[in-house]
């Protein structure tokens, strides 16, 4: 088996597997960010891009993509040791339980952290729609009601509400200075909808993208889900959208740990969908990450 050489990726590299890898780029393509490229008798053979991660500086997300002839053959466990060295912090993945990804993340040592659970709905089912009509409140708030700053102020709560326990998130002045752009340029604010409770948005169920799509992207909790009305607030705002999808599927957005969106899907009937893992790639042990200088200084110590 001949060893992979493994040196930064050009745009010439980046866009030769950009169809199968649209997120790939070429090295330092932003502060933090690496991107490097392997080869076998000067063909590349794979590619891994990580970066820094302001939203969640606990983790730097990294993908891996290793083309079919050169699969299994170590490249992929090549590259991302290779990108491990670069910087001492945790990679984060995501794949579906059986798959090939998800074996190969396991066998670099990735540990579960996060379930996201089935979670799409068939707003024509008569059951779904029976559901959705039970739960549905006459207080409820589209977002084409609300300005921008509201929206991204609520999006911003909501999120470090339902990271807080498990992937903490960044200073809220950047978390609002990413997602402003997000809500304004992806946010369909007449289909999200909204409890206000003393003029304060209470509960909310963000909808992405456009009535064009083939199913509708949702995300939903409490913003103070220590309230007791905290739970039937989220059942009225997915009650809503699900009434409102005009029978386009609906794909939530969350998480087994979320506090109330959770055990609310639970009770929608005939939820489909694929479980999908959150893994952690632990950092590099520290020796692995030291320079020959930094080592033999170590080792002349002792």
């Amino acid at each position: 088996m001949r060893k992979p050489v493994i040196e930064p990726a050009t745009a010439a590299d980046a866009d030769r597997f950009a169809a199968d890898s649209p997120w790939a780029r070429a090295d330092e393509w932003r502060v933090g960010g690496s991107s490097l490229v392997a080869k076998i008798k000067g063909e590349p053979a794979g590619i891994a891009v990580s970066a820094t991660n302001s939203v969640h500086p606990t983790r730097d997300p990294v993908f891996v993509f290793v083309a079919e002839q050169f699969r299994r053959q170590g490249i992929g466990s090549a590259l991302v040791k290779s990108i491990q060295t670069r910087r001492r912090t945790p990679l984060s993945v995501k794949a579906h339980p059986g798959a090939v990804a998800h074996e190969f993340y396991k066998s670099l040592g990735a540990v579960r952290y996060q379930v996201c659970p089935p979670e799409r709905v068939d707003t024509s089912s008569i059951e779904v729609r029976r559901w959705a009509l039970g739960n549905r409140r006459d207080d409820i708030r589209t977002g084409d009601r609300l300005t921008l700053e509201q929206l991204t102020e609520a999006w911003t709560k909501m999120y470090e509400v339902v990271h807080a326990s498990w992937s903490p998130t960044g200073m809220r002045s950047r978390l609002l200075a990413e997602f402003g752009p997000m809500i304004q340029e992806e946010l369909d604010p007449s289909r999200s909808m909204f409890v206000i409770r003393n003029d304060r948005i209470a509960a909310a169920c963000f909808v992405f993208g456009t009535g064009r799509d083939l199913e509708a992207e949702a995300i939903c909790e409490s913003l103070h889900p220590a309230n007791r009305l905290a739970r039937t607030d989220v059942a009225a705002c997915m009650a809503e959208v699900l009434v409102n999808a005009g029978g386009t599927p609906v794909l939530f957005d969350g998480h087994i740990t979320d506090p109330h969106f959770f055990p609310t899907l639970q009770r929608i009937p005939a939820v489909t969908g694929r479980t999908l893992e959150l893994l952690e790639i632990p950092a590099a042990p520290r020796l692995l990450t030291m320079g020959r200088n930094e080592i033999a200084h170590i080792i002349a110590r002792t």
